[in-house]
């Protein structure tokens, strides 16, 4: 019998990576700095533990970003897919609040489906706009320069959105989900300057290259899953680690 060879990770794979790196990141910041944070001058090794789990949640984001792009590429319905976005990121406001800030509404920070749904605006207002030129102006010389100035326009809309109403990653995040967009044909590339994009956030988003690696061997396929798991489990953890402070730390 031939053993059968490795045929790469599908998305069902790259989504359990995503959701176990993010569960880490948010358990180390919701959970264990809450319960230990004033342990770590005395006890070093406290804020080890901690930073390493930090770094690993480092992995998500790009991840979560690069499913994004492709669910918005294979979606047979974008606007739906918008408003699913939105929808989770209403749902998933006060149970990031409670889990991170302990209030029902912090306006200083919104939770990462604000991110998510802001970039796919902006990829989507491109892909209309873009439309919209090809249907009006015929000139293939001055077609370039158009399509690059509604692009750059579009896209510093987004991040000063993104900026403004202090969604997580706040700018960058717009950013990196644009670049991933426009070099789509070119996913490792894409990659590459999505992590290099985030260093704008913090020096720990060095870390976030380790995404890139899953990435390279993904198959392209779905793979088995149920997708509103993955839009649930995030506020429904939130929420869960949010109990854990309030009946065992605070």
């Amino acid at each position: 019998m031939k053993s059968q060879s490795f045929s790469g990770i599908s998305g069902a794979v790259l989504k359990w990576t995503a959701v176990i790196t993010m569960f880490i990141d948010h358990f180390a910041l919701a959970i264990y700095y809450t319960a230990l944070h004033n342990d770590f001058t005395i006890r070093p090794n406290y804020s080890q533990y901690y930073e390493i789990m930090r770094n690993i949640g480092r992995t998500a984001f790009p991840i979560f970003i690069f499913l994004l792009i492709e669910g918005y590429k294979h979606t047979k319905d974008a606007t739906k897919y918008m408003i699913r976005l939105a929808l989770f990121a209403v749902i998933s406001e006060i149970p990031f609040d409670l889990a991170f800030h302990n209030k029902l509404w912090y306006p200083e920070k919104q939770n990462i489906f604000f991110t998510l749904l802001i970039g796919i605006i902006v990829i989507y207002s491109i892909e209309q706009f873009k439309k919209l030129l090809h249907s009006r102006i015929s000139s293939s010389y001055v077609m370039p320069a158009i399509e690059v100035m509604v692009y750059a326009g579009l896209i510093s809309i987004g991040c000063a959105a993104g900026y403004y109403l202090k969604v997580d990653y706040s700018y960058v995040g717009i950013l990196a989900i644009c670049i991933v967009w426009l070099l789509r044909d070119k996913p490792i590339i894409g990659m590459i300057l999505c992590c290099l994009s985030l260093l704008l956030v913090s020096k720990r988003e060095l870390y976030s290259f380790i995404a890139i690696l899953p990435i390279i061997i993904y198959n392209g396929k779905r793979g088995k899953q149920n997708k509103y798991f993955f839009y649930i489990f995030y506020p429904v953890h939130l929420i869960v680690f949010w109990g854990i402070e309030k009946i065992f730390i605070l």
